[in-house]
């Protein structure tokens, strides 16, 4: 995924959590505020395994969001990967995140 859509600043993430707008299924969870541009930001837990393991499952999330770029709305998110999603493979995670996706387009669409 390219920097330009990457939520790196700390302040901006707890900001968002704060005001606790989120959607979500049982392999993910997007936290999300509204903005003028696309940011993103992928969060793995350690309890779901070793370093690579939270890795593998950042890239794989980041490759299908890159994928979905055009269908994302301006927001601003953090995707919470579950450790339900460690048994899915490539093609049921790209379902998974493409119904969340869409069900956040949903829900920001009904705040206009």
């Amino acid at each position: 995924m390219n920097k330009k859509y990457v939520l790196q600043a700390n302040h901006e993430i707890e900001a968002m959590l704060q005001k606790k707008q989120s959607v979500g299924s049982k392999y993910y969870v997007i936290h999300y505020d509204r903005s003028d541009d696309v940011k993103i930001t992928v969060s793995v837990s350690k309890k779901l395994g070793d370093a690579h393991v939270r890795n593998y499952q950042k890239r794989v999330t980041k490759e299908i969001l890159r994928q979905l770029l055009p269908e994302i709305k301006n927001v601003r998110m953090l995707i919470v990967v579950k450790a339900s999603s460690l048994d899915l493979s490539f093609s049921e995670k790209e379902q998974q995140i493409r119904y969340v996706i869409n069900k956040l387009n949903s829900n920001i669409e009904g705040i206009k």
